[in-house]
């Protein structure tokens, strides 16, 4: 007996033959409150993907380059999943779309992605790189404004009233659904940061090199950034409210030890982290300012640097320097100069249909987000003579999303249906920081959240169902929130010194008690389990197989979940990329492949280095994956194969979602026939390890 064979039953109680949902079907809060095809007729959608591949073909002949032909259906599943998804499909999800004959099982494929919880998942990835996020940032947690960006998804909150939220939001940071907040706070104490990103992000133009000097490599002055900075004038990074007189309370606690001052005054902190001030349109230019056209600590008022003018309400002497006393009590007042709006000015300013950069920007980042390259790059960093690969096209795709009124799903279902899509990719690659024809899709490398992600599909049946609901790590700091808000000297002190751990601490705890009873539950069923699965054991050597599905059945009705690895709650780190801490601990697979530290815009990694072999190699394949006796999906499928081609057959499907060529099945054939279960171990790992597995083809 080969030693594929010689599992015990107690090896598998939780990884049995069976019949699993599709991940695309689960039931899990993710899942997208409404259906694309509700939104839009499929014959509509069809029309501006043509128009598309229209404009595309009339650049292409003007640059006397073809088109690259179409993929075949393997290539296609494998594209299809990770750029909707983030993931490759499974064994059933491949097999299931190679087997149907239907002549729009592609377009249907598409829609049934984009009304899947996995987009959700992998779309709030993209905004979590992009904007960021952190989930620990000293007194702040990141938690509630990852919630508003997954919620935001979820919904399909329109783009234009997505990047408006993001730039009006105020009030504390942890209060429930105020999670908007996290893009302002994300430059805690620096608003000329706040804004400088904001541009970059939302408008493709870079101010920061403004700040200091006139921008050397740009039309862009010094005071044209103090004039954009204005918007965000008397923004403060706390929003003291929520506390009541903080004079009186530090007065209150002099009497307290400076053990339990300090803990109170961190409470205090926290509680206050959020933004407050909506805007004065009103900044005082720095004292080395050097240029003829305003004098040094003069106050300029707000200004956009292009597009249509901003007109604002200003009280009587607002563009006038502010005296040292009138500084002094408008800091009693908490409040440096009267707020005007100046924020949601610009925020109308900046999400205008008119906009001359607005859509533009959003569509090239789209554009890019499913055929590996934008239409124009760099794509956060336009300038005055920037100018798309494909002019034309790139009007049309700022034209169609204003059509769409900024509906990012339904504009990137107009991208999927493209013939662009379903092409091979360029044999050629662009060089760096430049835009290419694309006469077919840019091949590149997974995003690190792509490779975890996909590294989970070969352990879990539905990595889909075990997503956690959006506010489901947020939720503790609401409570906690809620718990000291508005807390007065007495109640803060019974927090501190009552021994009380807070309520997010209870609520982490109570988690805990959760998964400890769902394991001994477990545990429970396994005992019971036990005799079936000895008949189960038995029969799958004797090749059974109707007996095995029978018993898998008989266990099934019993509560035993076929082919989960573990109970929902209980993965330890073996989340999705979404749902676990943004971004992963230093060493995690995540940071090894490239995940971006969140410092910077932009800042994730698709190089290739030693220690990411290492990774698969030592780490996670091997603990996870190929653990003799293991729970993993794939390891149950290669134990289940009925001979050895078909656990070769097995192997391709689930890590290249493709048939092995007949020279692969030979060679590998002979393999498993000579050292069986540790060759399935090698093919797997030299299947991961390969740059088929690691790229988007």
């Amino acid at each position: 007996m080969s030693r594929i064979t010689r599992t015990s039953a107690l090896g598998i109680v939780l990884c049995l033959v069976g019949v699993a949902h599709a991940q695309t079907t689960a039931r899990n809060p993710q899942r997208p409150t409404t259906k694309v095809e509700e939104g839009r007729a499929h014959k509509t959608v069809m029309r501006d993907a043509a128009k598309i591949d229209a404009l595309l073909a009339r650049g292409l002949q003007r640059n006397r380059r073809e088109a690259q032909p179409f993929v075949d259906d393997a290539t296609f599943v494998r594209r299809t999943y990770l750029s909707v998804v983030g993931r490759i499909p499974t064994l059933k999800e491949t097999e299931r779309f190679l087997a149907d004959q239907g002549p729009d099982k592609r377009t249907d494929l598409c829609d049934l992605l984009l009304n899947s919880a996995g987009h959700t998942s992998h779309f709030s990835n993209y905004w979590f790189d992009l904007l960021r996020v952190k989930t620990r940032q000293r007194q702040l947690s990141g938690e509630p404004f990852a919630h508003f960006i997954r919620q935001s998804v979820l919904d399909d909150l329109p783009y234009d009233e997505f990047v408006r939220q993001l730039m009006v939001a105020e009030g504390p940071a942890h209060a429930t659904d105020n999670g908007a907040t996290g893009h302002l706070m994300r430059d805690n104490g620096m608003p000329h940061d706040s804004m400088a990103n904001t541009v970059r992000l939302f408008l493709g133009t870079r101010l920061e090199c403004a700040q200091c000097h006139n921008h050397p490599f740009d039309n862009w002055t010094q005071k044209q950034f103090f004039e954009m900075a204005a918007f965000f004038g008397n923004m403060r990074y706390r929003d003291m409210r929520a506390v009541g007189n903080y004079r009186e309370l530090r007065k209150e606690l002099a009497t307290e030890d400076q053990r339990t001052r300090q803990r109170v005054l961190q409470l205090v902190r926290r509680l206050t982290q959020g933004i407050q001030g909506n805007g004065s349109g009103v900044e005082k230019l720095p004292k080395d300012y050097q240029y003829d056209d305003a004098r040094p600590l003069s106050a300029i008022k707000a200004n956009t640097i292009f597009g249509s003018n901003v007109k604002l309400k200003y009280p009587k002497g607002a563009s006038r320097s502010m005296s040292k006393r009138a500084k002094r009590q408008a800091r009693s007042r908490r409040d440096m100069v009267p707020g005007i709006n100046s924020r949601d000015a610009l925020a109308n300013w900046m999400t205008d249909k008119k906009n001359p950069q607005f859509a533009k920007v959003i569509a090239n980042r789209m554009w890019a987000r499913t055929f590996g390259r934008g239409l124009v790059e760099p794509r956060g960093d336009w300038k005055k003579n920037t100018a798309a690969v494909h002019p034309e096209l790139l009007t049309e795709l700022k034209k169609l999303m204003v059509r769409l009124e900024f509906d990012l799903r339904q504009f990137e279902r107009v991208l999927l249906h493209t013939k662009l899509f379903q092409r091979q990719c360029d044999p050629v690659d662009p060089n760096p920081g430049q835009a290419p024809l694309f006469v077919g899709p840019v091949l590149h490398r997974m995003s690190s959240q792509q490779v975890w992600d996909s590294l989970l599909t070969l352990v879990f049946d539905d990595i889909d169902d075990r997503l956690r609901a959006p506010n489901y790590n947020a939720t503790p700091v609401y409570a906690a929130f809620e718990q000291i808000k508005d807390a007065d000297k007495a109640k803060l002190l019974a927090i501190v010194k009552g021994g009380n751990r807070g309520m997010m601490q209870k609520m982490q705890q109570e988690r805990r008690n959760d998964v400890r009873m769902q394991k001994a539950r477990d545990e429970k069923l396994r005992k019971r389990a036990r005799p079936l699965m000895r008949a189960l054991e038995m029969a799958r050597r004797d090749g059974d197989l109707p007996r095995v599905n029978q018993i898998a059945k008989q266990l099934e009705q019993m509560g035993v979940k076929l082919g989960q690895r573990a109970a929902k709650g209980s993965e330890r780190d073996l989340l999705r990329a979404s749902d676990l801490e943004q971004p992963a601990r230093l060493g995690h697979l995540l940071r090894e492949f490239g995940q971006s530290d969140r410092e910077t815009i932009d800042a994730s990694s698709e190089v290739a280095t030693v220690p990411q072999v290492l990774s698969l190699m030592n780490g996670f394949l091997e603990k996870e994956v190929l653990k003799l006796n293991g729970q993993s999906a794939l390891r149950r499928d290669l134990q289940f194969a009925t001979d050895g081609a078909r656990r070769i057959r097995v192997a391709f499907l689930s890590t290249l979602n493709r048939e092995p060529t007949p020279q692969e099945l030979k060679d590998w054939r002979r393999q498993v026939a000579v050292d069986g279960a540790r060759a399935l171990n090698d093919l797997v790992w030299v299947l991961c390890n390969t740059n088929e597995f690691r790229f988007i083809r």
